[in-house]
């Protein structure tokens, strides 16, 4: 399996997802997580947000991971604007 990859789960949902490219690791930049975490759960960047998930303390999108105490496997969540519920996307 990859030697890094970062955890991301969606406000309000469990568990938290393994998300694409699989590369993703402390020195990929914030912003490029915040893009791939929003591909995967179809959320848009400008309005998302991103946490750490064990302290809660948001991840600004300037800089890697690294430059904000993160590492290989962070566990961040992605935080929805107010007032948009998530929809699940049904496949099929």
């Amino acid at each position: 399996g990859p030697s890094m990859a970062v955890l991301v789960r969606l406000e309000n949902e469990m568990p938290p997802v393994l998300i694409p490219p699989y590369s993703l690791g402390a020195d990929t930049p914030v912003a490029e997580v915040m893009q791939a975490a929003c591909a995967f759960f179809r959320q848009d960047p400008a309005t998302a947000t991103l946490r750490n998930m064990v302290t809660g303390a948001p991840v600004p999108v300037e800089g890697t991971l690294a430059d904000h105490g993160l590492g290989d496997w962070s566990a961040l969540t992605l935080g929805l604007p107010p007032g948009q519920p998530y929809r699940r996307t049904s496949f099929g």
